[in-house]
């Protein structure tokens, strides 16, 4: 027996040392991970405080109340749909359906919030990983129909079907002609700008006979921004409602669903307050404050919230 574990012994030495330093590798990522924890909640923790009552700054009377004031930016698109006049025959000449419905709907897309502080907003950070970015604008996306259809190349009058089998035959030419052009084989071939500014127009060329079957759309984007005060008696508060015909209406519209603002305080220690105190400082609590429109979460930010803070007493004014 001792001899087969000498002939094992070399190999579970190594086996050690390399598990050893496995674990030194563990420790330390682990140690790493946690520093980061500590970080993140410290920055979370950070401590904003607002002297209130009256008192004397530089020759001047001060009346100062610590209060929050939140801003709820909430961005909708808002498409208009228009069909083709020859949906009806996109499956049977082209292959793929085409919607006969005209549309005209909003959709909110996404929100933020922020603490207001005059002249712009209080300057936080995140407080979690799928934070909703700031609102973006997009430029409306048109796509309408021209006073001359763009299948009209005479004057001569013909049925609904035969100007959209005619149109279809412009596309499929279109594509044809695209494909030669391309492969060089289009004539002496066209080149450099000259290739790039002929496939662009036959693109626009068939953008606008593809329109003919399955209709323009019109897609504008709006950030509408509602100031909040915050009120230490409710967590939660109705900013706004939403209809999915008419966009943001009116809190007390009941045609819209519901767009809310709750805040959750957190668990935070303040300074003690002297009984003989006579400056009073109003320190904000650190708040989970999200934008939820019904069960979605559009949403989140940790910001500070004075009314659900505490007010603490000194001797003297602190820094």
């Amino acid at each position: 027996m001792a001899v087969k574990l000498s002939l094992y012994l070399p190999s579970l030495i190594k086996l050690y040392y390399k598990s050893e330093e496995s674990m030194k590798r563990i420790f330390k990522i682990f140690t790493l991970v946690v520093a980061m924890v500590l970080v993140i909640d410290a920055s979370a923790q950070q401590v904003v405080k607002q002297r209130i009552g009256v008192y004397r700054e530089g020759g001047d009377v001060v009346i100062s109340e610590a209060t929050t004031t939140l801003v709820v930016d909430l961005v909708t698109e808002h498409e208009v749909f228009k069909p083709g006049p020859y949906a009806r025959y996109a499956q049977k000449l082209l292959g793929t359906r085409a919607s006969l419905v005209a549309r005209d709907e909003y959709r909110l897309i996404s929100a933020d919030v922020a603490v207001l502080k005059e002249p712009a907003y209080y300057a936080t950070e995140p407080g979690c990983d799928d934070c909703a970015t700031r609102p973006h604008h997009r430029a409306p996306i048109f796509m309408g129909h021209s006073p001359l259809p763009i299948d009209r190349v005479s004057s001569t009058e013909m049925g609904t079907e035969s100007a959209a089998t005619e149109a279809a035959e412009h596309i499929f030419n279109l594509r044809q002609v695209r494909l030669e052009i391309v492969t060089g084989e289009h004539g002496d071939g066209v080149y450099g700008g000259g290739l790039e500014s002929a496939l662009r127009e036959i693109d626009k060329l068939e953008r606008g006979y593809l329109q003919l079957f399955y209709g323009s759309s019109e897609v504008t984007t709006t950030t509408e921004r509602i100031e909040v005060a915050v009120n230490g008696e409710q967590k939660t508060t109705i900013v706004a409602r939403f209809s999915p015909t008419e966009g943001i209406v009116d809190s007390k519209d009941l045609a819209g669903d519901l767009v809310m603002v709750v805040i959750n305080p957190s668990d935070m220690s303040y300074p003690e307050s002297n009984p003989k105190g006579t400056v009073a400082y109003r320190y904000a609590n650190n708040c989970e404050v999200m934008v939820m429109y019904g069960q979605e979460r559009l949403a989140r930010r940790i910001l500070p919230i004075y009314e659900f803070g505490a007010t603490v007493m000194f001797l003297n004014p602190t820094k």
